[in-house]
C-alpha cells in the first residue's frame, strides 16, 4: 500500500510496460485494441458521469481498473505505431525501384572498409517516376574521397541495394536483426564508389546539428592535446561519450573490472556535474528567486552535457531525473525519488518503446533502483567514520554493493561474466574519474582561449588515465579476478532477482513470506538448470556460416570438436567471434584442429576424420565436398553429403554420378548438382546457406 499511494506514477508505469511487451510478444491485431480502447473510455465516462452524482465503491474501483488499463492499451497502440514498417508508404511494401532519394540521419561513422550511417528514405524513383516513400535503413559506404565528405543532414541519391537486415546466420549470436528493428531500421545495404551521388542539399536539425558541430570541435582539440591514442580513446569517452577510439585491450580490462561504467557517460557522470555546479553556484545556501534562478542554470548546463554527448539514453535518463529533483526543491515540493524515476522511465519509453529492450537502459534503471534503495542499508551496516576520507570510503563502498546487487544477475544473462574485485577497482577508479571529468570539462571550457592552462589540463587528464589503466590491468591479471563463460537462461535470472527480492523481504522486513519465497526461487532455479542441463546433452554436427571459410562442430553431450580451415584459425577473433556465443550458452568444452585433416584422417574423441571428405560420428558417414582431395573412381556412399562452396558446379556434376546418399545438404546456388542428381523434387535435397544444423 505504501508503495501503490507514494509512487503513484508506478501505477501507470507497469500496464505502460506490460502493454509494450504484450505487443512485442504476441503482436495482436491492432483494430481490437482501439475497440476495447474506445469501449474503455467510454465506461469511463460513463462512470465518472455516475459516480458525479453518488460515491459507489464497487464502481469506482470497477472505473479504475479499466483505467489502468487503458495505459495497457496505450502501451499497445505506442509501440505498433513507433514501428514504421506497418505504414503502407514504408519501403518494406515497396516492390521495385531503381534508385531512392535518401536523407543522412547521424554523423558517418568509419569503419574498417567502409564508412556507415542511418538514412531515412524519402523517395521512390522507378523508371523516372517519383514516389514517396518512408522508413529508415543502415547503410555502408565504400571509402573514396566522395563518401568522406558525407556529412549529417545532407541529401542523396543512392542505387536500390538495400535488403532486408537478415537473422542470425549462427546459433546464438548477436541477432543485429533485432537490433536495428528496436531503432525502426528493417533494411540495410552496401553501396559501391559510382552507385550514389549526393544532391548538395540539407535538412538538419538545428539542435542535433550543434551536437555533431561541438563533437567534431572537440575530436579536433583532443588530437590536439592528446598525442596518445589509448589515453585520448578514454578522455573522449569520459567527457563526451565518443568511444570510436577506444582501445580493444583497455576496454576489455575495464570490462573484465567492473569498471566499464565509468567509460559510458551515464547518471555518474551527471550527478558529478550536478555536484559540481551546486558547490559553485553555492545553491544549498539560497533561496526565493535566487534559489529558482540558479536551479534553472544548473538545468540548462545538464541539457548543454545532454546535446554535447549526443542526447544519449542513460544521460537523458539521469538529466531528467535530476531535473525534476532541482525542479521540485526550487518550489519546495517534496520529490519522492521511486516517482522521480518512473517518470523518467515513463518519458523515455514515450519517445521509443523498444528503450525497454535496450542493455543501457535496463542496467541504467536497476542500478539506479539498487543504489536509492539498498545505499543506506549497507551504509549504516559498515563502521562509521569521524574522517572525511573514511566518510566518502563507506559512501562509495555502499553506492557500489548496491548498484551490483540490481546488476549482476542482468551482467550474467547478457556478459557471461562477472568481475569478482570490483569493489577494489571502483574504490580508485572513481575518485579518479571525478578529477578526469573535472579536468575534461575545464579543458572543454577553455580551450579555445587559453592554450597553456588547456594543456595543464590534458596533462592532469592523461595521468590520471594512465594511473587508473595500470590499475584495471593489474586488477584484470590477479588470479580469479573474474568469472567468464558463466551462462544463465532469461528465466534462471528472472529466479535470481525474484531470489534478491525474497531475501530483502526476509532480512529487512521479516516476513515469512520471504523466506518461503527463498526456499521456491532457489528449488526452481535448480529445477530450470537440471532441465536445461538435459537439454544440452545430445548430439549434433553444425556447420557454421563463416563465408569463403570452413568451420564445423561435432558435438556429443557437452563436449564439441570444430574443424576449421587455415585461415579462419589464423583469424582468432573471427573464429572467437563465431563459436564463442554458442560454447558459453550451450556450456561446452571444446578443441579445434585443422580442417587439412579431413583430407588425410585422424580420430578426435568421438569423430573420426576418414580422409577425403568423409567423417565418422554419430554412427553415420558424412562427406563435405569441398574436402574431396582424392580422384573418386568407384561409387561413393555416405549418409548425408554435404555441398560446400568451394567446389566449381563442373566439379559437383562431374562427381555426382558416383555419389550416393540418403540425404544432401546444398548451397541453393548449385543448381548444376542439383539437376544433375534428379532429386530436387523428392525431399532428399535440402538448401542451405546459412548455420547448418543437422540432430
Amino acid at each position: 500500500m505504501y508503495v501503490w499511494r507514494h509512487i503513484p506514477l508506478l501505477r501507470f508505469l507497469l500496464p505502460f510496460i506490460a502493454g509494450i511487451v504484450f505487443y512485442e510478444s504476441y503482436a495482436p491485431r491492432v483494430i481490437y485494441v482501439v475497440i476495447y480502447a474506445i469501449i474503455g473510455l467510454l465506461s469511463i465516462l460513463g462512470g465518472h458521469i455516475y459516480l458525479a452524482k453518488a460515491i459507489h465503491r464497487p464502481v469506482q474501483r470497477v472505473v479504475s481498473i479499466i483505467a489502468l488499463t487503458q495505459f495497457f492499451v496505450a502501451g499497445v497502440l505506442l509501440t505498433h505505431a513507433y514501428k514504421e514498417v506497418h505504414y503502407p508508404s514504408h519501403l518494406a511494401q515497396i516492390e521495385n525501384a531503381d534508385e531512392f532519394l535518401v536523407r543522412i540521419c547521424n554523423l558517418p561513422e568509419e569503419k574498417i572498409k567502409s564508412l556507415g550511417c542511418e538514412v531515412e528514405l524519402l523517395s521512390a524513383i522507378s523508371n523516372g517516376v517519383s514516389v514517396p516513400v518512408s522508413g529508415h535503413a543502415q547503410v555502408y559506404f565504400a571509402k573514396d574521397k566522395q563518401s568522406r565528405k558525407l556529412a549529417y543532414g545532407e541529401h542523396l541519391i543512392i542505387s536500390n541495394a538495400l535488403k532486408r537486415v537478415s537473422s542470425p546466420s549462427n546459433p546464438h549470436q548477436f541477432d543485429f536483426k533485432t537490433y536495428y528493428e528496436y531503432r525502426n531500421i528493417f533494411h540495410q545495404g552496401y553501396l559501391k564508389s559510382g552507385t550514389w551521388h549526393t544532391l548538395h542539399t540539407y535538412k538538419r536539425n538545428s539542435i542535433v546539428a550543434l551536437s555533431y558541430t561541438w563533437q567534431a570541435f572537440l575530436k579536433d582539440k583532443f588530437k590536439i592535446y592528446f598525442d596518445d591514442k589509448a589515453v585520448r580513446g578514454v578522455a573522449q569517452a569520459i567527457v563526451f561519450g565518443y568511444k570510436e577510439e577506444l582501445d580493444d585491450d583497455w576496454l576489455e580490462a575495464f570490462s573484465q573490472t567492473g569498471t566499464i561504467h565509468v567509460l559510458a557517460v551515464s547518471g555518474l557522470h551527471v550527478g558529478i556535474i550536478y555536484i559540481l555546479l551546486s558547490a559553485m553556484l553555492f545553491i544549498k545556501r539560497s533561496k526565493g528567486w535566487q534559489l529558482k534562478l540558479k536551479s534553472l542554470i544548473i538545468v540548462l548546463c545538464l541539457f548543454a552535457y545532454c546535446l554535447l554527448t549526443g542526447f544519449a539514453p542513460s544521460v537523458s535518463r539521469a538529466s531528467i531525473m535530476f531535473g525534476v529533483v532541482i525542479i521540485a526543491k526550487a518550489f519546495q515540493r517534496q520529490s519522492n525519488i521511486y516517482n522521480t524515476l518512473s517518470f523518467a522511465c515513463f518519458l523515455l519509453l514515450v519517445i521509443n518503446p523498444y528503450n525497454l529492450y535496450t542493455v543501457g537502459f535496463q542496467f541504467s534503471f536497476l542500478a539506479v533502483l539498487g543504489i536509492v534503495y539498498y545505499k543506506d542499508i549497507f551504509r549504516k551496516l559498515l563502521p562509521g567514520s569521524s574522517s572525511l576520507i573514511g566518510d566518502k570510503i563507506s559512501m562509495l563502498f555502499s553506492v557500489s554493493v548496491a548498484a551490483q546487487i540490481t546488476t549482476f544477475p542482468l551482467g550474467l544473462y547478457y556478459f557471461h561474466q562477472y568481475p569478482n574485485l570490483f569493489m577494489i577497482s571502483n574504490l580508485i577508479v572513481i575518485p579518479c574519474i571525478t578529477v578526469i571529468l573535472y579536468a575534461g570539462i575545464l579543458f572543454v571550457g577553455i580551450v579555445s582561449f587559453c592554450d597553456y592552462l588547456a594543456a595543464l589540463c590534458a596533462e592532469v587528464v592523461s595521468i590520471y588515465i594512465k594511473f587508473i589503466a595500470n590499475v584495471v590491468h593489474f586488477i584484470q591479471d590477479i588470479p580469479y579476478a573474474f568469472f567468464e563463460g558463466v551462462h544463465i537462461t532469461f528465466w534462471q535470472m528472472i529466479m535470481v532477482y525474484l531470489f534478491i527480492i525474497s531475501l530483502t523481504a526476509a532480512w529487512r522486513y521479516k516476513l515469512k513470506l520471504g523466506y518461503i519465497m527463498i526456499v521456491l526461487t532457489t528449488a526452481t532455479y535448480i529445477g530450470l538448470d537440471i532441465v536445461y542441463e538435459k537439454e544440452l546433452l545430445r548430439d549434433e554436427v553444425i556447420v557454421f556460416d563463416v563465408g569463403r571459410e570452413f568451420l564445423v562442430g561435432f558435438r556429443h553431450d557437452k563436449e564439441i570438436t570444430f574443424v576449421a580451415s587455415k585461415d579462419l584459425l589464423n583469424d582468432a577473433s573471427k573464429l572467437e567471434y563465431t563459436i564463442e556465443p554458442y560454447v558459453i550458452n550451450e556450456r561446452l568444452t571444446y578443441s579445434i584442429v585443422p580442417d587439412v585433416l579431413m583430407r588425410h584422417g585422424s580420430q578426435f574423441k568421438n569423430v573420426s576424420l576418414m580422409g577425403n571428405g568423409f567423417v565418422w560420428f554419430n554412427k553415420k558417414r558424412y562427406l563435405f565436398t569441398d574436402h574431396i582431395s582424392e580422384y573418386i573412381s568407384n561409387t561413393a556412399e555416405a549418409d548425408v553429403i554435404i555441398v560446400g562452396n568451394l567446389k566449381r558446379d563442373n566439379f559437383l556434376k562431374a562427381v555426382s554420378a558416383k555419389l550416393k546418399a540418403s540425404v544432401y545438404y546444398c548451397h541453393v546456388s548449385k543448381t548444376q548438382f542439383l539437376q544433375s542428381l534428379g532429386l530436387s523434387d523428392n525431399g532428399l535435397i535440402l538448401p542451405y546457406s546459412e548455420g547448418l544444423l543437422l540432430n
